[in-house]
């Protein structure tokens, strides 16, 4: 493959090579005693900002700039020489060297064609003169492929995929392809819009035979994975990402390492769509560490560290600047973890990593931020001797939760028959698993089947996990092989009504979503008897904790978490959003009172589309005499986001960058609430929330002074259009007719997509079918306009600039 390359590729061709000495690190981290930190190459902005690493021959690295080309990185001794490497490609978010043979994850606008590539320098002469192409994982972005990381034994190679990825043509699924939404009530899409087109399997791992035959689906139902690592028993673990837009709402799912074990799913699905981890077909992970950003995941092996840590696997997080170090350990036929922070600080957003001569290397950068080369050594006194102890996968223990998943999925794989097979156990959890895997199979014919077995149940001898599985067996029936019928509706009813409310939360979910999917009478005055009780289980998790350990950012995420009321009860509100009026007059006011507050709180903002969403949805199920009887309590009230904003001073200029980073660099003194005002009169608390308050468009920038430099955020204010995330990215909708539409998706009903045109305001939409679609591209320009900071005067500017990055 040799084309005309793009500019950037171009140049970094022709860059010369640069050399830099090794230098201990002068910024404040923190590590385990005995280890040191050195930097090892401060990146120019020419080359770059490096999201992948990969080992080289001869001893060198490999690092993949995000937008450009790939470098080779050779250290002798203290001395560190970075230099192109002569290839005609670029925007790798995965590479590795394996078997003489460069592997490639293409994932940004750089070259024409994104997919998996392999390299060959034939001639040996250092330039790679063979380029082939072997799949195609469809969008780009960073929620497409990922890394590439090669099995034990090197017979395979590990893709990594996030959600926006697509499956190619496979070999085998070791999942069965069975997927499906499976949403026992309609589903709330994210209130922004993100993913709302995606559908499962979500993001997946992938592998394949190097060379690029025998494709296989591995596990399934993540969100966007970005590496994984194998541990001693020769098993594959990936750092999966939470959606951030979703804290403190019901679904939120935070950061964890699951087991990718084959056939594995782990319940992704969009919006308020993500199943609980308690759901007996997926999977629950091994450990969770809370908000993040997943990015680079390394194996402790050859790391001449202490024991526990080469047996660790170590996660990296952007966001937080964190590097957790997991040790995993078996836990029946599945693996339980035990994390430690080993490394964090401020200002490190890291991106991927390497071991070599026995030391860590990573990378900081990403969307076009400042990049460096760090590397942590041991110098401790512990015993550094080789530790890890290769073996065999621990045996099943028979009837646990990972080994009826196994079981069960592999008599899924095999058809109905096998399936039944379940339905012959005493064991109540076997004949449910029979129940869901006829249920995902679509058997139409086993439905009677299905009804019987559930019926069978004496549902007050049932422990809680066998309740919880029955409940999800029955959802699974009735999404899957049909709604109930009238006697099948009462008569479950009558089986289950009694339970609810109880004092297990997981249960009171379940039972109040399929109450109010049956139209249970009384559903309505026993959910909102406990919404009106204080939820003494919310404390938000030990995770809200672990956001307070990077200081002002994890504070005032917490105070956003803890301000935005109660999850279980915005459950609740979700699923009484489905139970049809009439309701009693003092019904409807209780929970729409509610609304008013939550919509309205300070607090609510992260969740307050999804609230919109969730009380339009309520009136819709009401009676149109509700509705009228509604409208005369004011309680729904439209805003604006330039509702009161406060107005700069002036006079303002048109700014660059670097007069912006000039006025940054040297702040001594700022008024730290006159920046505040100024966050809001230059329109940034529109899209971006700061602590507790502002919108939710563009991205959080409470942490914005742990991730960039003022150089950064100068160019992100100047340049909007340099580096657009494709969480906030608009699209160019091309009807066949030549008319052209600019938005994002917000939702998609019977191939009609519900498109937001203007981004300081996603109540706005438009409806495109899919049929009248030519084509959907990435917009090259930023819903974010340039230079709002123009209005400005420079005293006010500097406010502004010392509030974001509190300096």
């Amino acid at each position: 493959m040799r084309r005309l390359l793009p500019l950037c590729l171009t140049a970094c061709l022709q860059a010369e090579p640069v050399s830099q000495q090794i230098t201990p690190a002068e910024q404040e981290v923190s590590l385990p005693a005995g280890f040191t930190l050195d930097q090892v190459f401060e990146v120019p902005k020419e080359l770059g900002s490096w999201v992948s690493l990969a080992n080289y021959k001869e001893g060198k690295i490999l690092a993949g700039d995000q937008y450009g080309g790939i470098y080779t990185i050779s250290i002798d001794g203290e001395t560190t020489t970075v230099e192109p490497l002569d290839i005609e490609i670029g925007g790798a978010h995965g590479l590795l060297w394996h078997d003489e043979t460069l592997y490639i994850s293409v994932n940004e606008n750089v070259t024409a064609d994104r997919g998996i590539y392999m390299a060959k320098d034939k001639d040996q002469n250092g330039s790679f003169e063979s380029i082939e192409k072997l799949t195609a994982l469809g969008s780009p972005g960073e929620h497409g492929t990922h890394a590439l990381v090669p099995s034990p034994d090197g017979e395979w190679i590990y893709v990594v995929a996030g959600n926006y990825s697509k499956l190619p043509e496979l070999d085998h699924s070791h999942v069965p392809e069975l997927w499906e939404e499976d949403q026992l009530l309609p589903r709330n899409p994210d209130g922004l819009g993100h993913a709302s087109s995606i559908r499962a399997p979500g993001g997946f791992v992938l592998r394949f035979r190097p060379g690029g035959t025998q494709w296989e689906l591995i596990s399934s139902g993540y969100r966007n994975p970005y590496d994984g690592a194998f541990n001693e028993d020769g098993e594959f673990f990936v750092y999966d990402a939470d959606m951030e837009w979703d804290m403190g709402t019901p679904w939120y799912r935070p950061t964890r390492v699951c087991w990718s074990v084959p056939g594995a799913e782990y319940g992704w699905r969009h919006g308020s769509g993500k199943w609980p981890a308690y759901y007996e077909d997926s999977l629950p992970g091994v450990t969770a560490f809370g908000p993040g950003s997943p990015t680079g995941v390394l194996s402790g092996k050859g790391l001449e560290f202490p024991a526990k840590y080469q047996k660790a696997i170590f996660c990296f997080d952007w966001t937080f600047a964190t590097i957790y170090a997991v040790n995993l350990s078996p836990s029946g036929t599945g693996y339980s973890g035990e994390w430690e922070e080993f490394f964090s600080a401020a200002g490190f957003p890291l991106t991927d990593a390497v071991s070599k001569d026995g030391d860590l290397y990573f990378a900081t950068g990403g969307r076009r931020g400042a990049s460096s080369l760090w590397r942590v050594r041991y110098t401790g006194d512990a015993d550094t001797s080789d530790a890890w102890e290769p073996k065999d996968k621990h045996p099943a223990k028979e009837g646990d939760r990972w080994d009826r998943y196994l079981r069960r999925t592999a008599a899924e794989h095999k058809g109905p028959e096998a399936a039944r097979e379940f339905l012959t156990s005493s064991a109540p959890l076997e004949k449910l698993n029979g129940v869901i895997a006829l249920a995902r199979l679509n058997s139409e014919k086993d439905r009677a089947n299905c009804i019987e077995t559930l019926k069978s149940f004496d549902w007050n001898a049932l422990n809680k996990e066998e309740q919880l599985c029955w409940l999800r067996a029955a959802g699974l029936v009735f999404i899957r092989l049909g709604e109930p019928s009238e006697d099948e509706r009462k008569l479950f009813i009558d089986m289950l009504d009694s339970s609810f409310p109880n004092e297990d939360a997981d249960l009171d979910a379940e039972l109040c979503r399929i109450l109010c999917y049956f139209q249970a009478p009384g559903i309505v005055s026993r959910t909102l008897a406990k919404m009106a009780q204080e939820d003494e289980g919310n404390d938000l998790g030990d995770w809200v904790r672990l956001v307070e350990r990077n200081g002002r950012y994890g504070k005032d995420v917490a105070a956003v978490l803890r301000e935005s009321g109660s999850p279980r009860d915005m459950h609740y509100a979700y699923c009484l959003r489905v139970v049809e009026g009439p309701w009693k007059e003092s019904e409807r006011r209780q929970l729409m009172e509610w609304y008013s507050q939550m919509i309205n709180g300070k607090g609510a903002r992260s969740a307050g589309r999804a609230l919109v969403k969730m009380r339009n949805d309520t009136l819709e199920t009401a009676t149109s005499e509700e509705r009228k009887m509604i409208a005369t309590w004011g309680l729904v009230t439209e805003t604006s986001p330039f509702r009161d904003l406060p107005k700069a001073e002036g006079p303002g200029k048109n700014y660059t960058i670097e007069e912006i980073v000039e006025i940054a660099d040297n702040i001594t003194e700022y008024d730290r609430e006159n920046g505040q005002k100024m966050f809001k009169a230059a329109l940034c608390a529109s899209c971006h929330r700061y602590g507790s308050e502002g919108g939710a468009a563009g991205p959080d920038l409470t942490n914005v002074a742990g991730r960039f430099n003022a150089y950064d955020l100068a160019t992100a204010i100047v340049e909007p259009n340099k580096a657009i995330s494709d969480q906030y990215e608009f699209k160019i909708f091309t009807k066949t007719d030549g008319a052209v539409t600019v938005g994002k998706v917000m939702a998609e009903k019977d191939e009609i997509l519900v498109i937001a045109v203007n981004p300081f305001d996603f109540s706005k939409t438009v409806e495109i079918s899919r049929a009248e679609l030519k084509s959907i591209e990435p917009s090259p320009l930023s819903p974010m306009p340039g230079a709002l900071v123009n209005q400005l005067n420079e005293e006010e500017l500097r406010d502004l600039m010392g509030f974001l990055l509190k300096k």
